[in-house]
């Protein structure tokens, strides 16, 4: 049984509504709870709907402050896939810190933010690597190269998948992977997976 992701969508252009909403509707797992022009309008639907994921589409706004304001806080209790003009490194930053979420170009195809919604849904972070802001580094976030190997295991990380399932998908054993995830954990400074997987975003060793 398909589980359907509820998904409201946020555009101030109708025909921007629109397209996207008939891009969601294609995909059997998606659901379009509702659709706003305005981020007062989105506040008042997710009050009264069952939100999954918030889909926002911020390429025509004017005044970043006002939209920065209003995502920091719908992050607060709701995920939110973001398709943006240009790179945001302030939405950037708040997309990683929150730990879920999604930034996409505003014209990403059809089937990339269909899959940035489900991936979203579940508690990841993607980012395209074209929207990550540069340059913007920190001192140590990498502190050695990982090999292809472990940029594999890194990438399954990023989808979601429990040990076995990457040993099965790689071909190797399950205590090979759980050493290239200690590696991988030291190598980009990471305590956990999940904070891993957002570094692994952030340095463009991954997208989505």
């Amino acid at each position: 049984m398909i589980e359907v992701v509820d998904v409201v969508i946020m555009a101030p252009l109708q025909d921007r509504r629109d397209r996207l909403e008939r891009a969601i509707r294609k995909e059997p797992s998606c659901h379009v709870a509702g659709t706003a022009g305005t981020f007062p309008f989105l506040r008042s639907l997710i009050d009264q709907t069952v939100v999954d994921v918030c889909l926002v589409d911020i390429s025509s706004a004017t005044e970043l402050e006002t939209v920065h304001d209003w995502l920091v806080a719908l992050l607060d209790i709701v995920s939110l896939v973001v398709l943006a003009s240009a790179p945001d490194p302030w939405i950037f930053k708040n997309i990683l810190r929150a730990e879920r979420g999604a930034l996409l170009q505003a014209d990403a195809p059809e089937d990339q933010i269909i899959r940035a919604i489900q991936s979203t849904s579940v508690g990841l972070v993607s980012v395209d690597s074209s929207m990550i802001p540069r340059p913007e580094t920190e001192d140590g976030l990498v502190e050695e190269e990982l090999t292809a190997r472990e940029i594999d295991v890194l990438r399954l990380l990023a989808e979601g998948f429990a040990n076995r399932e990457i040993a099965t998908r790689l071909d190797i054993s399950e205590h090979t992977i759980k050493f290239h995830i200690r590696s991988i954990l030291a190598k980009l400074g990471a305590s956990t997976r999940t904070q891993a997987v957002t570094r692994g975003f952030r340095t463009g060793l991954i997208e989505l």
